[in-house]
């Protein structure tokens, strides 16, 4: 039981070496609301793209720009998504 304990405590020293400070705080969840599919802008591309509702995002820029839209960074690349379509899960 002990040598578990010190295993354990060997392994979160190792990691949290790894890992950036940013890492250790507690972001929480969001997702793109709704159901299906939707359009946003992908700004590094210029074009329009399709991506699932519901698929897991995150916020980049903390305020909105001058059309209501959110930097977010979804998988494989960054999309504006209008704010209020950007639903807080919490923490999971």
């Amino acid at each position: 039981m002990q040598e578990n304990r010190e295993f354990s405590k060997f392994l979160d020293e190792v990691v949290s070496d790894f890992m950036p400070e940013e890492a250790h705080c507690d972001i929480p969840l969001y997702v793109i609301s709704g159901s299906g599919d939707a359009w946003f802008l992908d700004p590094e591309a210029h074009q329009m793209v399709k991506i699932s509702r519901g698929t897991e995002v995150v916020p980049i820029s903390e305020d909105p720009d001058t059309q209501s839209r959110m930097l977010v960074r979804a998988p494989y690349r960054f999309l504006l998504i209008p704010q209020r379509e950007i639903q807080e899960i919490g923490w999971n």
